[in-house]
């Protein structure tokens, strides 16, 4: 999909706001700022800063890179097996969240540190969450194992970037790689042992 020049600027907007953000929370807290502050840094008016984000935690968490459409209808017609299906969706994710690694390490640190902003991050979450759950549904037609492997998927995506974020020398790619063995390895031993 090919931006405008427009959607392009608009993009640059709300990356310069979050970037300015982040750094002013990293800085002093995101509790000590203000968005005047954050417009200010940002280069841009109070009145823009409204027009990107609704506060202060929604601009440090910014517009994370969701589910791509084409991602979740290859996920939802694959003709592959399930497990290698939902694995190449998994990393498509992991590759638009590292295209700015940098970003990502910035809000993991205001989330661990900010309630507010946890509490934006959940709700995002939540929705792709969901995103994902009917996707799976619609390919499964059995909701309860749709919500349990959407529910996988997340969790594994969550371990991925816990495992990335405390070794330095881990790629994203490969922790998520990790977490999918071990997910894939402690369903097996609940299969054999049920």
């Amino acid at each position: 999909m090919t931006l405008s020049l427009r959607q392009k600027r608009r993009q640059e907007t709300a990356r310069d706001i979050q970037r300015a953000t982040l750094e002013l929370a990293l800085a002093r807290g995101l509790e000590h700022v203000t968005t005047e502050e954050i417009a200010q840094v940002a280069g841009v008016s109070t009145r823009t800063f409204f027009n990107y984000f609704k506060n202060k935690e929604a601009a440090a968490i910014g517009v994370p890179p969701g589910f791509r459409d084409e991602d979740k209808a290859a996920l939802q017609n694959g003709t592959g097996s399930l497990a290698a299906d939902l694995k190449r969706f998994l990393d498509r994710h992991i590759q638009l969240l590292a295209a700015d690694l940098d970003v990502l390490r910035m809000v993991r640190q205001v989330v661990h540190t900010n309630p507010k902003a946890r509490l934006v991050l959940d709700r995002i979450l939540e929705t792709e969450y969901d995103e994902l759950a009917e996707c799976l549904h619609a390919r499964l037609g059995d909701r309860d194992i749709a919500l349990a492997l959407a529910d996988h998927a997340v969790s594994c995506t969550k371990r991925a970037i816990s495992l990335w974020e405390g070794q330095q020398d881990m790629t994203l790619a490969a922790a998520l790689d990790r977490a999918w063995a071990s997910h894939i390895a402690a369903a097996g031993i609940l299969h054999s042992s049920g």
